[in-house]
């Protein structure tokens, strides 16, 4: 199956770069440091772009009915956020090493979710790993279609291979990253692809343990995972020196925590509950329905857990908006107790 085709937005062609970041910026950039005397109070002044050096100290397109017409990297409703105070992101210290965790069956979430997507038209499958107890929970987590959510591998591939090289990402690298994350901008994605190679994204991808994901010759949106796998992505920015160093993962994590507003919904749900959120969502539309993707890691308010969602929405983006950001909000209220 060919590439959709993916218009640009011209007001997303360039990176502002004088703008002063807003104060809820600045304090997502700090907390997803986890506040550490000296991160935390380097990330106070700072945009994302003096973020790109690794002097940080190492933390332990078919048309569907509603929503976007485009594939990612176009703009869905705003969903505003706040961010209040967090632990640290070193799930290395959650006893979580490598982010394998013992499955659990909590019955309690199931019951809940299945009750929940009953009511709701499509399908929708997940995994949730806590990462203060080790444990972890599937629910219909089959195979899907990656979108953007796989642009964190793309990030993480180039990050890789600059920190192999022992040089910093160039200015170019710095603004394409910037755009691929926080604004799902796939020309971006396009052109650190060609740069990395689609052979060196199955290597890294191998680092980080990604083995049911599937990586061809063909667009990199139909690349097919499963929530585990993203799971894994999403771990191996956050702790363990597997894959990343400390001062690279700060970069990444950043950058998930940076999701332009209208971009922030499913994993980015829970803001509203005074947690901090570093995630990255993909969308897209296909015959049988729409794809609603998210994948990410919430910390605060006694919480500390990395969340995939993988959905097929029958009924449009919306629809299937509002299902992936509910059923967030119910793996959140689980999570008060933990998965056990």
């Amino acid at each position: 199956m060919t590439a959709p085709q993916r218009p640009r937005d011209p007001r997303r062609a360039g990176i502002q770069r004088s703008r002063r970041p807003s104060p809820e910026v600045i304090a997502r950039r700090r907390l997803v440091v986890g506040g550490g005397a000296l991160l935390g109070v380097g990330v106070l002044g700072l945009g994302v772009r003096e973020l790109f050096t690794n002097d940080a100290v190492a933390s332990p397109a078919m048309v569907t009915t509603a929503g976007p017409t485009t594939v990612d990297g176009s703009a869905g409703e705003p969903a505003g956020a706040t961010a209040s105070p967090s632990p640290s992101a070193t799930a290395s210290a959650s006893g979580v090493p490598g982010g394998q965790a013992s499955p659990v069956e909590a019955p309690k979430l199931a019951n809940r979710l299945e009750e929940y997507l009953s009511g709701r038209s499509g399908r929708l499958g997940l995994e949730i790993v806590d990462l203060r107890r080790g444990q972890s929970f599937r629910h219909e987590a089959s195979e899907g279609y990656c979108y953007s959510t796989i642009k964190v591998l793309v990030l993480t591939t180039v990050l890789r291979q600059a920190q192999e090289a022992e040089v910093e990402l160039t200015e170019r690298e710095r603004d394409l990253a910037t755009r691929m994350i926080t604004r799902s901008d796939n020309g971006a994605t396009e052109t650190l692809l060609a740069q990395v190679g689609r052979d060196e994204v199955e290597r890294v991808a191998g680092l980080v343990g990604m083995t049911k994901t599937q990586i061809d010759s063909g667009w990199w949106g139909f690349w097919r995972t499963v929530p585990g796998d993203l799971s894994l992505m999403v771990d191996a920015v956050l702790s363990s020196d597997r894959v990343l160093d400390g001062g690279r993962r700060t970069i990444a994590r950043m950058l998930m925590a940076d999701v332009v507003p209208q971009q922030r919904w499913g994993v980015f749900a829970p803001e509203s509950r005074k947690v901090h959120v570093a995630a990255k969502n993909g969308w897209g539309p296909l015959p049988d329905g729409y794809r609603l993707n998210s994948t990410g890691w919430v910390s605060g308010a006694d919480r500390d857990y990395v969340l995939s969602i993988l959905s097929r929405s029958t009924a449009g983006f919306s629809h299937g908006r509002r299902t992936v950001n509910e059923v967030a909000d119910i793996c959140h209220s689980a999570m008060a107790d933990g998965l056990a």
